[in-house]
């Protein structure tokens, strides 16, 4: 019974011995081993300052609550991408081979002059500097030091990441605001002046008339300011502004964001030789962007008009009453989703949808009176042609088309007030031949039917 548990005892005794130190210690030991490969221990999240000198210029970045900003050559936003994959870099980067020098060699890795110098602080003040020098010959690493008298290799992403130039550490936004938060903007461009405002997810233009805007062309202006990004910065403070042809701008931006309508600006110049430039309404930096850049905005209003001309849900669609030249074509959908003449034929039911859909589409190619009181000139007092669209028993779209004249018909909406032109060779689409909306009958339903 002693011997028993005296081997239960070393049985414990080794085990013990193997979970603290193989296991527990090996996890150590592999700890301890990767603190000691890599550059530097610290959390980037907690770097809230750092110093670049290097052959491109002196760099000065202090984090903010919005972000990284830099301080040195000049004060502005910095771009928060590059810094971030910096501090990455020096989080992650290992020593891969140590070598010691003597202190005046050190310019053979490239570690004097040419060195880019990185120093950083963290908020409790702890600071860290590394130099970085030649990429070695083989591989694909860089010399780097701390010291006078070491030099380690790391991989030199690290000096990909912190060689880089003012334009490349700037912020390239033309301008800040979020645009989820806009209200309401006016656009002055050389075609006029344009104040679209948000209702609910669209947008209605309210001067200089008051109508519904065309979603994509807003979105389009809104989308290019946002995301758009400047190519160089050309005049730091700003000063010369007819220079660069912004004295008397070609385009012109008044954001008004939030509640309270927060006023934001932007301008440009009209753009030639493919470029164009810019200026905020609240940095000093002239900057240039590419023709690309100010296209959205070069749109007079019936560009930025809705130009749909009837709106109605497809799916809710039960009846289709066509006249074209004292033609009628009436269809109608039963309770199985399927459609038939009035007179009985079988309507093939794709070539439905494709009509209710080129209904729906049908655009205005020009705007001819804002509110029409006579519609004798146009032929719409006794329409050419109409089209109804019934959902059940309700009449929920209608369009009449009268006289047609330069490749344009007439067209109007009776439940919205412009009258509108449309292309002629729209009229082979709204009105088909009745042939082909009809199934084609076989031989032995004929039969049946006689």
């Amino acid at each position: 019974m002693r011997k028993t548990i005296i081997l239960v005892l070393i049985a414990i005794a080794l085990g013990a011995y193997v979970y603290f130190y193989e296991i527990k210690g090996g996890e150590e030991r592999d700890k301890e081993k990767e603190i000691a490969e890599k550059l530097f221990n610290f959390e980037k999240d907690s770097v809230n300052y750092i110093n670049i000198k290097s052959p491109k210029g002196n760099f000065e970045f202090n984090k903010t609550m919005d972000g990284w900003q830099i301080e040195q050559p000049v004060k502005t936003l910095a771009d928060n991408s590059p810094i971030n994959s910096l501090l990455s870099s020096l989080s992650t980067s290992k020593k891969e081979r140590t070598i010691s020098i003597k202190p005046d060699e050190k310019n053979q890795f490239g570690l004097g002059f040419r060195a880019i110098h990185v120093s950083f602080k963290d908020k409790a003040g702890n600071e860290n500097s590394i130099a970085i020098g030649d990429e070695t010959n083989i591989g694909s690493n860089v010399y780097v030091s701390s010291t006078d008298t070491v030099v380690h290799l790391v991989g030199k992403g690290l000096k990909t990441n912190a060689d880089k130039s003012l334009f490349d550490w700037r912020d390239k936004k033309a301008i800040h605001f979020e645009k989820n938060d806009i209200r309401e903007f006016t656009l002055t461009n050389p075609e006029g002046r344009f104040t679209f405002a948000k209702e609910g997810s669209d947008w209605k233009i309210i001067k200089p008339i008051e109508t519904k805007a065309e979603k994509s062309t807003v979105d389009a202006v809104l989308n290019k300011l946002e995301n758009g990004q400047i190519k160089s910065v050309v005049d730091e403070e700003g000063k010369n502004l007819s220079k660069y042809n912004l004295n008397r701008a070609a385009y012109s931006i008044e954001l008004l964001s939030g509640v309270e309508k927060a006023k934001t600006t932007i301008s440009f110049s009209e753009a030639k030789d493919n470029v164009a430039y810019g200026k905020d309404g609240v940095r000093p930096h002239i900057f240039m962007v590419d023709s690309n850049f100010v296209k959205p905005f070069n749109k007079d209003l019936f560009g930025f008009r809705e130009k749909k001309i009837l709106d109605f849900d497809n799916n809710s669609v039960t009846r289709i009453n066509l006249s074209h030249n004292n033609e009628p074509m009436r269809f109608h959908k039963d309770t199985s989703d399927v459609w038939y003449l009035d007179s009985g034929e079988k309507a093939k039911k794709w070539k439905i949808n494709s009509l209710l859909s080129t209904i729906k589409n049908l655009k205005a190619e020009k705007f001819v009176e804002e509110d029409p009181k006579y519609f004798m000139n146009y032929g719409l007092v006794n329409p050419e042609s109409r089209i109804e669209i019934y959902g059940d028993d309700e009449l929920i779209a209608e369009l009449n088309l009268g006289y047609t004249k330069n490749g344009l018909v007439y067209a109007y909406n009776p439940n919205a007030k412009p009258l509108v032109a449309i292309k002629e060779d729209k009229l082979k689409e709204l009105f088909p031949p009745l042939k082909d909306m009809l199934e084609e009958v076989k031989p032995e339903e004929e039969e049946v039917t006689e």
